[in-house]
């Protein structure tokens, strides 16, 4: 008998595409699935569907909760699954029929604790990219570099599916986006064996009303917080990765510079600003982070910039 997979779905405010999200997720060719909808505090239609799905599939439980953000619905989620496997699925996207039964023969069959494939990104104006190279098995390291340098392993939780005892002490932070950052690495970093495939059976759809594509928030300066939380992990179990989390960090916390004066924050440009010039002496000691990068980061840190100076040279 097929082991049980549980499916988690973070769901608010998105019923123009729900319907299509659970109809691929209920039609997979891999049948035992625990599909867990964590209805996330929604105001539209979306707890209405996930209530007429239940009545439909009774693979499918409704979480119903006041709403605290995708982090916190995915632990919910984590919490009330059942399954000794998991997987993510953004009430956005949408998968190919095939995509859960891939997973897990990958996984079982190379005593992985994680497995992944590439996905298929389509915007809003309606193009595919492709995103799978090749197939291979690697370690914990091997991994995360992959995913530090944005190689072919990409940040998401989605996608993938996990063995439920990698979750062991670790949890999206509440409150937070960008989470998946904040935890992608720490089970990567808990996995011997992740094994990568080379097909794109996830539809990653970008919107206009998704959190990417929102005005910005300063609730999203914490792509720096947790790119540098990253940098003192593989500081401390991963030297040779240094140097690239030094290049994935440099980029986030000129932008935020970068942002938080175009919004006129002066408390947090001025922390970001003084975290930047903190770090100024290792970049420029790192060959890996181009010389344009290390001269924005220059002058975004001691020598201030205008308005001008900020459209023109530094975006």
């Amino acid at each position: 008998m097929e082991e049980l997979i549980s499916v988690i779905v973070p769901v608010y405010n998105i019923d123009k595409f729900l319907n299509r999200c659970i109809q691929t997720i209920a039609g997979q060719t891999y049948k035992n699935l625990e599909i867990i909808l964590v209805d996330d505090g929604s105001d539209d239609e979306s707890p209405r569907i996930c209530d007429e799905w239940k009545e439909k599939d009774n693979r499918i439980k409704v979480i119903h909760k006041t709403n605290e953000g995708p982090a916190d619905a995915r632990n919910v989620g984590i919490k009330n699954a059942k399954a000794n496997y998991l997987t993510f699925v953004d009430a956005d996207d949408y998968i190919e029929s095939d995509l859960i039964e891939s997973l897990y023969k990958a996984l079982i069959e190379n005593n992985a604790q994680i497995s992944l494939g590439g996905y298929m990104y389509e915007d809003y104006s309606g193009k595919n990219k492709l995103r799978a190279n090749e197939r291979y098995i690697a370690d914990s390291e091997e991994a995360i570099k992959r995913l530090i340098r944005n190689d072919d392993i990409y940040i998401a939780v989605w996608g993938k599916l996990y063995t439920k005892e990698i979750f062991d002490g670790i949890e999206f932070p509440s409150g937070k986006i960008n989470e998946d950052l904040a935890i992608t690495y720490k089970l990567f970093d808990k996995a011997d064996r992740i094994v990568h495939l080379d097909e794109a059976k996830y539809n990653y759809v970008q919107r206009n009303g998704s959190i990417m594509h929102t005005k910005f928030k300063l609730e999203q300066t914490s792509v720096a917080d947790f790119k540098e939380e990253l940098l003192g992990f593989v500081e401390k179990k991963y030297p040779r990765l240094v140097k690239d989390a030094e290049k994935f960090l440099v980029v986030s916390l000129n932008w935020c510079v970068i942002a938080t004066y175009k919004k006129k924050l002066k408390k947090e440009y001025k922390f970001y600003k003084a975290k930047l010039k903190q770090y100024i002496p290792r970049f420029l000691k790192n060959k890996e982070i181009k010389l344009k990068i290390k001269i924005k980061a220059i002058f975004i840190a001691y020598l201030g910039f205008s308005r001008f100076y900020t459209r023109k040279i530094l975006l």
